[in-house]
């Protein structure tokens, strides 16, 4: 419904109007990767797998342009002319969005992971965030520096390990003792490198990983 009649309204999109895309893009993402309401936009799209929408709708005029064009000059594209035209466009919107993920205002940590493989992560064939997974993935969730910054906890302690002053999602996946056993049968399949960006890659590698 968001991107009804996009060929028609693209060109007049105004930045105070994109924003109102992306605020309610940002619920809906929220809630396909079960993720915290403070997940920023930038990182929740990402994990969603969700292309911005004026981008989408750079694609859709671009590509009613091209068919117009095409009809001008007393040609008619086959269907899989169509198709290849439109996903050229579509690696080209993919290239702006990664470029926007770079140079993210917020949710760095998730956006920098994601964004030197971000063609493999959209367009992987398996896998689904599970509530837990998103935690780790966006720093938001059941670690003790994001409570204590929403005011939940006193202090940002690891109350696992008692060994940390700063609890944070990397914290639970790289170094806290209580999740010792889980992660030996993770560095098993990421080689002992278990920065995020790796993690993504992995990820997005293959339905084991």
């Amino acid at each position: 419904m968001a991107l009804y009649g996009a060929p028609v309204w693209y060109g007049a999109l105004s930045g105070d109007n994109a924003l109102q895309l992306r605020r309610a893009q940002h619920v809906l993402a929220v809630r396909v990767i079960r993720g915290y309401r403070t997940v920023s936009a930038e990182a929740a799209l990402a994990l969603a797998e969700s292309m911005p929408w004026d981008l989408d709708a750079l694609v859709l005029a671009a590509v009613y342009k091209w068919r117009g064009d095409q009809r001008s000059l007393g040609q008619r594209p086959a269907p899989r002319e169509v198709k290849a035209e439109r996903l050229r466009l579509e690696e080209d919107a993919v290239a702006r969005w990664r470029e926007r993920l770079v140079d993210s205002t917020a949710g760095h940590r998730t956006t920098g992971a994601i964004a030197p493989t971000l063609t493999e992560w959209v367009r992987r064939q398996h896998g689904r965030l599970t509530f837990r997974a998103t935690q780790v993935l966006s720093d938001h969730g059941c670690f003790g520096a994001y409570l204590a910054m929403i005011g939940r906890e006193p202090t940002a302690e690891c109350h696992h390990c008692r060994r940390c002053d700063r609890d944070t999602a990397q914290h639970t996946l790289a170094s806290c003792s209580a999740w010792a056993g889980e992660r030996s049968v993770l560095i098993s399949v990421v080689d002992g490198d278990l920065s995020l960006p790796t993690i993504v890659a992995r990820m997005a590698s293959s339905e084991e990983a």
